[in-house]
C-alpha cells in the first residue's frame, strides 16, 4: 500500500504546470513518432533527448516517457488504417487491425486499440509502482560485487534474447562496451582509444551514439529500401472510434491476457514490447474459441497485442529505475538521460530522490490518461502524417537531429560522430545485428568496469569474492544458464535429428 500512496502523492505533484506541459508535449511527439513508419519510440526518444534534458529535472524524464508510451499508442493508427506498422511493436496489430479496416470496421479496430492500450498501460503502471519499491528495498543492500553480477546477467539476457544470433548479440555488446571505454581512465587517468583526438578525452557522449544508432540509422535504412505507394485510409467518423461496451466485454479476456504477458516479458532486460505482443497474440489465439478468425479481423487479435504493448512499455522501466539496468532500447536511452541530469539510476535513487521518482511515475499516469483522449481526438491528424512525402519529411528530421547533436557541446566533431554512428547503425540493420546490446554496452560498460575494479581493489585482486557471496553467485549462475541453455538446446536438436 505504501507504493500506491506514494504514487498518488507523485500524481498530485505531477499536476504542476511545468510537468503537465512537458508530459503533454512528450505524448504529442510520441503519437507522431508512432505514426511515422520506421522511426519507433527508441528513435523518437533519442532524437528529442538533447532538447528534453535541457528542461532538467522531472520535466525531462516526464517528456521522454511521454514520447515512449505515446509512440506505443500512435503505432496502432497506421497499422490499422494503412497496414503499415508505425513501429516494430505494432506489427501484430496489422494482422487483424488492417483486416478489420478493409471490412469497413476501422472505427471499431481503432476504438478497441485505444481501450486496450489504456487498460494495458494502467496495469503496467500499477505493477511498476508495486514492484519498484519492493525491488529497490532489496537492491539497496547490493554492493559492487552484486551489481557486477546483475549487470552480467543483464548483458546475457540482452545478448541472447535480444536477437536471433547469440554471436551477433555478444559482438554488438562488446562493441558497445569498447565505445563506452573511450576517453580518460576513470581510476588511473591515462587516455584510452582516443586516437590522439582531444575531443574524445571526455569520452563519447551517449546521446550522440543513441541519436545516430536509432535516429539516423533508421532513416538511412528506410531510404535504401523500396517502399510501396501510399494507400488510402479507410473512412471513419469520430463517433465510430469509441469502443462499445459489447466490444470491451468480448475482448476482456484478451486484454487481461495481453496485460499480464506484457508484464512478464517487459520486465526482462532486452526482450522488449515487440516480443510481448507476439507472445500475447499467440496466447490469445490459443485460448480463443474461434482461432480461425485470427488474421481475418478478430477483435481479440487487436486487443491482446495492444494491451501487451503498453503494459510492457511501463514495466520495462522497473529495472531501469530500481537497478540501473534498462529493460529495452528506449529505456536505455532514458537511462542515459537520467545520467545526463546527474542522477544515478538504482536503489539509492528511491532513497536520495524520492520526490523525483514518484513525481515522474505520477506523470506517467497522467500521460496515460492524456493519451486516452488525445488519441481519439487526433486520429484524423495522425493518420494524415503518413501521406507526407519522405522527400520532405526525412530532410527535416535529419536537420533536427544534427542541430540537436550540435547544440550539446557546439562541436562539429559531435555531428561527425553522430553521422558515423548512423552509418554503423545502418550496417547493423543490414547485417541483422541488434542495436540493443550495443546501447546497453555503452551505458552499462563503464559502470561494470568500475564495479569490477572496486571489487578487485577491496579483495586485493582475489577473483573468488565474486562467487563467495550468495546473491552474486545466484546471478552469475542465472547468467550462465541464459547463455548455455540455447546452445545445449541446439546440440540436443542436432543429436536428436541424427538418431
Amino acid at each position: 500500500m505504501d507504493s500506491i500512496v506514494l504514487l498518488l502523492e507523485g500524481t498530485v505533484n505531477a499536476l504542476s504546470w511545468s510537468v503537465l506541459a512537458a508530459t503533454l508535449i512528450g505524448v504529442l511527439i510520441g503519437l507522431l513518432v508512432g505514426v511515422l513508419p520506421g522511426l519507433g519510440p527508441a528513435a523518437g526518444v533519442a532524437i528529442m533527448l538533447p532538447v528534453a534534458v535541457g528542461f532538467g529535472g522531472v520535466e525531462a524524464i516526464a517528456g521522454l516517457g511521454g514520447i515512449y508510451y505515446g509512440a506505443m499508442f500512435g503505432g496502432a493508427v497506421t497499422s490499422i488504417l494503412l497496414g503499415i506498422p508505425g513501429e516494430s511493436a505494432s506489427v501484430m496489430t496489422v494482422l487483424d487491425g488492417h483486416a478489420m479496416a478493409k471490412q469497413g470496421k476501422a472505427g471499431e479496430a481503432l476504438g478497441i486499440s485505444v481501450f486496450s492500450s489504456f487498460i494495458g498501460g494502467v496495469f503496467g503502471l500499477l505493477v511498476m509502482a508495486l514492484l519498484a519499491l519492493a525491488i529497490a528495498r532489496v537492491a539497496i543492500e547490493f554492493g559492487p560485487t552484486e551489481m557486477t553480477a546483475v549487470m552480467v546477467l543483464a548483458f546475457s539476457l540482452v545478448s541472447v534474447l535480444g536477437g536471433r544470433n547469440i554471436i551477433k548479440g555478444f559482438t554488438a555488446l562488446f562493441l558497445g562496451i569498447w565505445i563506452g571505454m573511450i576517453g580518460m581512465d576513470p581510476i588511473s587517468g591515462p587516455p584510452r582509444y582516443t586516437l590522439g583526438s582531444m575531443d574524445l578525452l571526455d569520452g563519447v557522449d551517449f546521446t550522440i551514439i543513441a541519436v545516430g544508432i536509432f535516429g539516423l540509422a533508421e532513416i538511412f535504412f528506410n531510404l535504401s529500401e523500396k517502399t510501396e505507394g501510399t494507400r488510402a485510409a479507410a473512412s471513419y467518423s469520430l463517433r465510430s472510434l469509441l469502443p462499445r461496451v459489447s466490444h470491451m466485454i468480448r475482448c476482456k479476456g484478451a486484454v487481461v491476457l495481453g496485460s499480464i504477458m506484457g508484464f512478464l516479458v517487459g520486465v526482462l532486460p532486452g526482450v522488449g514490447a515487440t516480443a510481448a505482443t507476439m507472445l500475447a497474440y499467440a496466447a490469445a489465439k490459443k485460448i480463443s474459441r474461434t482461432p480461425e478468425e485470427f488474421g481475418k479481423g478478430a477483435m481479440q487479435g487487436v486487443a491482446a497485442p495492444e494491451a501487451a504493448n503498453n503494459s510492457a512499455a511501463y514495466v520495462s522501466m522497473v529495472p531501469m529505475f530500481t537497478l540501473g539496468i534498462p529493460g529495452s532500447a528506449t529505456t536505455a536511452i532514458m537511462l542515459g538521460g537520467l545520467l545526463m541530469l546527474g542522477l544515478q539510476p538504482g536503489p539509492l535513487l528511491f532513497t536520495n530522490n524520492p520526490d523525483f521518482v514518484w513525481t515522474v511515475f505520477g506523470s506517467f499516469w497522467i500521460g496515460n490518461v492524456m493519451l486516452l483522449f488525445l488519441t481519439l481526438l487526433m486520429i484524423p491528424l495522425l493518420a494524415s502524417v503518413v501521406f507526407v512525402s519522405t522527400a520532405l519529411l526525412y530532410p527535416v528530421v535529419i536537420g533536427m537531429i544534427l542541430f540537436g547533436v550540435f547544440s550539446i557541446n557546439y562541436s562539429m566533431s559531435d555531428v561527425l560522430l553522430a553521422l558515423g554512428a548512423g552509418v554503423l547503425g545502418y550496417l547493423m540493420l543490414k547485417l541483422e545485428y541488434s542495436a540493443v546490446p550495443l546501447v546497453l554496452g555503452v551505458v552499462l560498460g563503464p559502470m561494470l568496469e568500475n564495479n569490477v575494479r572496486r571489487t578487485l581493489i577491496l579483495s586485493e585482486g582475489g577473483l573468488g569474492v565474486f562467487f563467495e557471496r550468495p546473491i552474486s553467485l545466484a546471478f552469475f549462475l542465472l547468467a550462465a544458464s541464459v547463455v548455455l541453455m540455447p546452445l545445449i538446446s541446439k546440440l540436443w536438436k542436432r543429436k536428436s535429428s541424427t538418431i
